[in-house]
């Protein structure tokens, strides 16, 4: 049996690389020096979130998990205009890669779970069965 073909594998390397993105922006307060609370706390929830929802999406894949991480990546691209810390270079910068690089990986996991999931169907195939 290939186990490279199964959804769940497939997707296991962007929830990886989802799941570090979110330890960095988890950490990122600690490692540079944040002028700002409000910096510091959204980078630690948004971290935090992002890590959590990473590691359910390599323990249990869903298409939910993907949902959340994308609506978090985009946040935390988004995070410094709206919070207003734009000028903040560093932290600004560290948000904006960190939410790109999830927001990236969880499209590329949801169109693999797509194209996987199309694959079965024309083969006759239901994933929704264990």
């Amino acid at each position: 049996m290939n186990t490279f073909a199964e959804p769940d594998v497939d997707s296991r390397w962007q929830a990886c690389v989802m799941a570090t993105a979110g330890i960095a922006l988890l950490v990122s307060p600690w490692l540079t020096d944040y002028p700002q609370h409000l910096i510091s706390r959204n980078s630690v929830a948004t971290g935090s979130a992002i890590t959590v929802f990473a590691v359910l999406a390599i323990v249990a894949p869903a298409l939910w998990e993907e949902a959340a991480l994308l609506m978090l990546g985009c946040w935390s691209v988004a995070s410094p205009w709206i919070l207003g810390f734009e000028s903040q270079r560093g932290a600004a910068l560290i948000c904006v890669v960190a939410g790109g690089v999830v927001l990236i990986s969880a499209l590329w996991a949801m169109k693999n779970g797509d194209r996987l999931a199309a694959g079965a169907r024309s083969a006759g195939k239901d994933l929704t069965e264990p």
